[in-house]
């Protein structure tokens, strides 16, 4: 059955009667590309496109708010540099201008690009239901591949990110895009001083490098800090062996990728 609701109360009323069989459809390119393989079912889809208050990017305080079905073209154009430039490299074109936010955030792969960049400006994903909001911080969300800490009867609406003074994304891959990311980093500079530090297709889960950020919170941005926190960011990961990289590869892809972007964050000469 597919139904198509005209407001958020009504998708979140059907999400709540039709249980796990209800599957809420927005640009739907992981979703019908896993029916087509066989590897997902679903007794009834509940289709997003009609709900315009969930398609915005827009400034919130000294922050941004994205809404949850905004297509990863809409943040190609995003002030926040490392957010713009991880949207850039998501698929082709169609992709981009189909695929959302919120679907890229609850497919919760380890390699989601945007999800990783987010992940480093430190961003809220807000979750709704009949039973009430709740604003869940994007570090405790992923518990593991396929995996988030969403309720049955939840609902992705927005995502919020504090304010940063600056920010980058890169990605190693087969090709730079319309491939899985082999390794892919994201960092930010927040403007109350923290700095984010993320990475993709090294756990399990997108992945902050705590230790590299207290590092780097303690001594700055300065040539010295940056190696030391690169050296903590190979340690910090847990990658895999698999088709597409060694473990080994990827541990040490990992610090080069970082030290690149916090030299590049901090204004720096790149000598690598």
């Amino acid at each position: 059955m597919f139904y198509r609701p005209a407001t958020l109360a009504e998708a979140l009323e059907l999400k709540s009667r039709l249980g796990q069989d209800g599957v809420f459809l927005s640009g739907g390119t992981d979703l019908v590309v896993g029916v087509a393989k066989g590897r997902l079912e679903v007794g009834h889809w509940i289709d997003l496109s009609r709900l315009a208050e969930l398609v915005y990017v827009a400034p919130e305080g000294d922050g941004l708010c994205i809404g949850a079905s905004c297509t990863h073209a809409m943040l190609e154009a995003s002030p926040y540099r490392g957010l713009a430039q991880a949207a850039r490299l998501v698929g082709g074109p169609q992709i981009r201008n189909r695929g959302t936010v919120a679907g890229n955030l609850g497919t919760a792969s380890p390699a989601g690009d945007v999800g990783v960049s987010l992940l480093a400006f430190d961003a809220e994903v807000e979750l709704l239901s009949l039973r009430g909001g709740r604003r869940v911080p994007l570090r405790e969300f992923f518990l593991s591949p396929g995996k988030t800490v969403m309720a049955p009867d939840e609902l992705i609406v927005a995502v919020r990110l504090p304010r940063a003074e600056a920010s980058g994304f890169l990605k190693v891959g087969k090709r730079l895009s319309v491939a899985i990311s082999v390794v892919c980093c994201g960092v930010a500079k927040l403007a109350d001083g923290r700095f984010g530090i993320a990475l993709g297709s090294v756990a399990p889960t997108p992945l902050r490098a705590a230790r590299a950020e207290a590092h780097l919170a303690e001594h700055g941005l300065n040539p010295a800090s940056i190696a030391a926190a690169a050296d903590l960011v190979s340690e910090e990961v847990r990658p895999i062996d698999d088709h597409r990289a060694s473990a080994d590869y990827r541990r040490a892809v990992s610090g080069v990728i970082a030290r690149r972007l916090l030299t590049e964050i901090a204004g720096l000469p790149d000598s690598l």
